[in-house]
């Protein structure tokens, strides 16, 4: 925790946007005391665990808390199409 935290989220920003894993610039990143606190949504469930493993690597030391939304529910594993 030795980053000043505007360092941080603006680190953490530009990987959620540059990371393959991620690639989703909705999110939004705050650190209160020793917690990063991601806010928005992402596209499917696996995107918004890819986004909490990106942060995690990033946020050495903080606690990471995910109150995303998934766009999409993938609970049965099928995916909608629209036609």
């Amino acid at each position: 925790m030795a980053e000043p935290q505007e360092y941080l989220i603006h680190h953490i920003q530009e990987a959620l946007a540059t990371d393959p894993r991620a690639r989703e610039l909705g999110v939004d990143v705050q650190v209160a005391g020793d917690r990063v606190v991601l806010t928005g949504t992402a596209a499917t469930a696996d995107q918004r665990a890819a986004i909490g493993e990106v942060v995690r690597e990033l946020a050495d030391g903080y606690k990471v808390v995910d109150e995303m939304t998934v766009l999409s529910a993938e609970e049965d594993g099928t995916v909608e199409e629209l036609t």
